[in-house]
Parts: structure tokens; C-alpha cells; sequence
């Protein structure tokens, strides 16, 4: 088999985009995304490969291969958890968590049990599941999506680079664009919050602001 660094180096965007769509669409991998993500790292401080487009491939991906997870969960029902989610390491402790932290924090839920180790998918199924509205959940996941391909980018940079380059100029671009990527979702979190906040409940008129 190819290392993640060789089937980058053949494939590229092209090949990062297909290992992480198929990924989040629940099909077990061999060797897991973030370590493909890492090797796109490595391969920038190389200079064969980009930060942005890196990050943008990888949210793409994530959002439509975790999209039709979720589409086919909510239309399959607990069934599929009782019966699949059980290699995914599946509890019924973890689904209780797991409805609580949506229940509680929509979007932001996706985004925190996205970055759990070992709930990636589940959350994906739970979602779908529990019928968590089809927005919420996108814009959950497409937040987590940057933040995944930020962190792990780095982490693949970091070690090509060897820690004495972490001062060096082409890192600090990379931390600058990194930021920026936080800011916008931070931005849309705090904008989507408001919204929701905003709207009145099912079958209450708007207030008149007169």
C-alpha cells in the first residue's frame, strides 16, 4: 500500500477530496483522513501543495460526504445504529451524550462531537437520527470541516518543518490564514445563534416593532 504522502504526491487534491468524501460518507478506511490531511501538510512545506486549497477541499468534501450520511440515517432510523454503528464504537451512553450536547447547542454540538475521538461518524448518524434540522447540521459541519483541515494541516506542516522553522515566515502565513479561517466561523457561529435567537417559535407571529 501507499503511504498517505505517496498517494498525495500521485493524486493530489483530486485524491484528498475522494479519501475524505468517502470517509464521511461511513465507509471504513484503512488508514484514517487526518493522517491524509497531515501528508497535504508535509507536502505544502515542500511547496507542492497550499494551505487554502487544502482546507477547502477537505470542507467540501467533508460537508457532502457527511450530508448524504446524514440523509441516509434519518431516512434508515435507529435501526442502523443498533445494527452498524457498533464498529464505530457506538454506545448507548455515547447516543445519550450525544442527544444532549444537540438538544442543547445544535450546530455547535456537531462541531464539538466532530473533534471527539471516535464520534466523528457517529455524530453524523446521531444526527440523522434524531432529526436534527438538515441546516443546523450543515452549518455544524461545514465549521468542523475547517477547523479539521486547519488543525491537521498544521500538524503535517509543523513536523515537515521541524520545530526550529515554527519562527520562519512561511508559518507565519500559514497562522495568519488559519486565523482568519477561525474568525469566519466564529463569525457565522455567533450570526446563525442570533438568528435562531431572533425567530419567533412555531406558530407565534413576529413581534411588531412599532
Amino acid at each position: 500500500m501507499e503511504s498517505p504522502s505517496d498517494f498525495l504526491a500521485r493524486w493530489h487534491y483530486a485524491g484528498l477530496f475522494g479519501i475524505i468524501l468517502i470517509e464521511e460518507a461511513g465507509v471504513p478506511l484503512p488508514v484514517p483522513g487526518d493522517l491524509f490531511i497531515a501528508a497535504m501538510g508535509a507536502l505544502a512545506f515542500q511547496q507542492r501543495a497550499a494551505f487554502l486549497p487544502t482546507v477547502a477541499v477537505v470542507t467540501t468534501a467533508t460537508v457532502i460526504g457527511a450530508t448524504a450520511l446524514f440523509l441516509f440515517s434519518r431516512h434508515a432510523g435507529r435501526p442502523l445504529l443498533l445494527k452498524v454503528m457498533r464498529r464505530f464504537g457506538y454506545t448507548d451512553a455515547r447516543e445519550a451524550r450525544l442527544e444532549g450536547w444537540l438538544d442543547r447547542h445544535g450546530a455547535l454540538a456537531v462541531v464539538v462531537g466532530r473533534h471527539v475521538p471516535g464520534l466523528r461518524i457517529v455524530m453524523t448518524v446521531v444526527a440523522g437520527v434524531l432529526r436534527l434540522p438538515h441546516p443546523t447540521f450543515v452549518l455544524g459541519t461545514l465549521l468542523a470541516g475547517m477547523i479539521w483541515g486547519t488543525l491537521y494541516f498544521g500538524i503535517g506542516y509543523g513536523l515537515a518543518a521541524g520545530w526550529r522553522e515554527l519562527a520562519g515566515r512561511d508559518l507565519l502565513d500559514w497562522a495568519l490564514c488559519a486565523g482568519g479561517l477561525v474568525l469566519v466561523a466564529v463569525a457565522a457561529w455567533f450570526t446563525w445563534r442570533e438568528y435562531h435567537r431572533r425567530r419567533p417559535p412555531p406558530g407565534r407571529p413576529p413581534s411588531d416593532p412599532g
